[in-house]
């Protein structure tokens, strides 16, 4: 892998993102033991002169060592042009003393949305692209086999299906609560682990579950909504609490979609909901989904269904799936 020269590792499942950025480190110290040559950067700390310079001057000085140069830079997008113009600058894609890994917790879309200049060019240019997206049911059941045979246990079928819904499909945590079934599995003297094991170490992620849910039926898509649906509500999840939850992530939307029609900044609608930065970055993302007349007419809706099923006119449940599927 380090003969490579530009290496473009991006995607949305940031713990094996982190997995393979460490898996170039390791092999470069591996390769390269005094490792003086290593340097990582982060555009998030500042864009600023200093920091430009500073990567420039990592790029431009060779070794005298007989030792490539390794330079790690995360968020990369948000230095898109400099970056690229020094790229070309230096020809770093075919360049033989340097290896330039860029790193970015992004999607495809969104980094050809950020920068679609930078994208191409290191698409086109990069050695080595790996795209880290979320995994499905059965490449996560995989992935968390291999998992577990790295820290030398095993974890059955049943078992490996509740980790995954006790975690909400967080890779974080899934590495996390391997590493805590695997010492307990030493200790214990037994390298199996059972759903039992799960349920007894695993504490569950019911709200994660259900913001995961409420993502799905406000991104319109009715198949994944009808099978959440279906899942979340014969696994014994309140009907009333699910409600809720998609009533707040559509108050949400329709406030920030507010705020942002009359041109309020990033920072001001974060100053005025009050919300987590994250939350309005995502809240803002899918608002393009709906135009503000189409969201207030949503949230009449969910107000009048309130009210029938309080009234006795109507069930959660069906009035759950109607809602859901007429989106």
């Amino acid at each position: 892998m380090l003969i490579s020269m530009i290496i473009f590792l991006y995607g949305k499942d940031g713990y094996r993102l982190k997995q393979s950025l460490d898996k170039i480190i390791g092999e470069y110290k591996k390769k390269y033991a005094d490792g003086v040559n290593f340097s990582i950067l982060d555009a998030e700390d500042g864009i600023s002169k200093e920091l430009l310079a500073k990567l420039e001057n990592l790029v431009k000085t060779t070794s005298f060592f007989n030792e490539k140069r390794l330079v790690i830079i995360k968020n990369p997008f948000l230095i898109g042009k400099e970056l690229a113009a020094l790229i070309k600058k230096w020809g770093l894609a075919e360049d033989k003393e340097r290896i330039l890994v860029c790193v970015e917790r992004q999607s495809e879309g969104e980094l050809n949305k950020k920068d679609k200049g930078l994208y191409a060019l290191l698409v086109a240019e990069s050695s080595i692209i790996k795209n880290v997206e979320p995994l499905d049911d059965r490449r996560l059941e995989s992935w968390i086999t291999k998992e577990a045979a790295g820290r030398n246990i095993k974890i059955e079928p049943a078992a490996i299906k509740k980790l995954i819904y006790s975690t909400g499909y967080d890779s974080w945590q899934i590495g996390n609560e391997i590493d805590k079934l695997a010492a307990y599995k030493y200790s214990a003297g037994n390298n199996t682990v059972s759903i039992a094991d799960v349920i007894a170490l695993v504490a569950p992620k019911e709200d994660l579950n259900i913001f995961r849910m409420v993502d799905v039926v406000i991104n319109k898509n009715r198949l994944l909504t009808a099978r959440a649906l279906h899942d979340h509500i014969e696994s014994g999840a309140d009907p009333y609490y699910i409600f809720s939850m998609i009533t707040y992530q559509f108050r949400n939307l329709l406030r920030v979609k507010d705020l942002a029609k009359n041109a309020v900044p990033y920072a001001g609608i974060i100053k005025k909901t009050n919300l987590n930065p994250y939350v309005v970055k995502k809240t803002l993302d899918q608002c393009k989904k709906y135009e503000l007349t189409e969201l207030k007419n949503i949230f009449r809706d969910l107000a009048a269904m309130d009210v029938a099923v309080k009234d006795g006119e109507a069930e959660m449940v069906d009035g759950l799936y109607r809602f859901a599927l007429a989106l």
